[in-house]
């Protein structure tokens, strides 16, 4: 992926603000324009002291980007929290904080969607019958599947992983190959997605839904 310049990040923030629909933004590309904003702050902090122009150049460019990326991601979650209380899924591809965010908030509307329908019907939740012990066992029963959905991603491997590795649940993965396809924990994956080491591969059953 190339880099990204002000004018491309200007581009995507304003194709942002003015489709009602989320656009696709992947955490490579979001790394990239942070590496813009860096790369401007550190002009702007080369400058020498009798390039007063040139500096306020950088500063203002480095404003401007704080806003633009700062407004961008805020219309982003705005977007995707508005999908999660209508329960759809997003028109645009998420980076993973972003689908981590829209996941927490999808299960919190479904759960109180659920009591409401209880409620109105009269109908006693499942917890309600049990006792004590057995609701604690529910709810981290639950939660262990949240974290399991949640915590690892399909990824594939653009650039060969030479040695193995222990992921964050303290299992070993690797070495991978390019081209390898594996499920490896989010926290791992982050950091590789950001630089270009992996694509994210999206599950065909959502591909569909969209």
């Amino acid at each position: 992926m190339s880099e990204y310049q002000y004018d491309d990040i200007s581009k995507f923030w304003e194709s942002e603000k003015q489709d009602e629909a989320l656009g696709d933004l992947e955490d490579l590309q979001l790394s990239k324009m942070i590496e813009c904003l860096s790369n401007i702050r550190l002009r702007f902090a080369e400058t020498h002291a009798n390039e007063d122009i040139q500096a306020e150049i950088y500063e203002q460019e480095a404003i401007n980007l704080e806003f633009m990326l700062r407004d961008l991601l805020i219309l982003r979650r705005n977007k995707i929290l508005q999908a999660a209380v209508m329960q759809e899924e997003p028109s645009g591809d998420m980076t993973i904080s972003e689908e981590e965010f829209y996941n927490r908030v999808f299960r919190a509307f479904s759960g109180h969607d659920e009591f409401v329908e209880n409620t109105i019907t009269g109908s006693p939740s499942a917890t309600v019958k049990l006792s004590n012990s057995d609701t604690s066992a529910t709810e981290e029963a639950t939660d262990d599947d949240d974290t399991r959905q949640l915590d690892y991603v399909m990824v594939r491997f653009l650039q060969p992983i030479e040695e193995a590795f222990v992921g964050m649940d303290e299992q070993i993965y690797g070495p991978f190959d390019k081209e390898d396809v594996a499920m490896i924990p989010i926290h791992n994956a982050k950091v590789w997605l950001r630089n270009g080491t992996v694509s994210r591969i999206v599950p065909e059953e959502r591909k569909e839904g969209e």
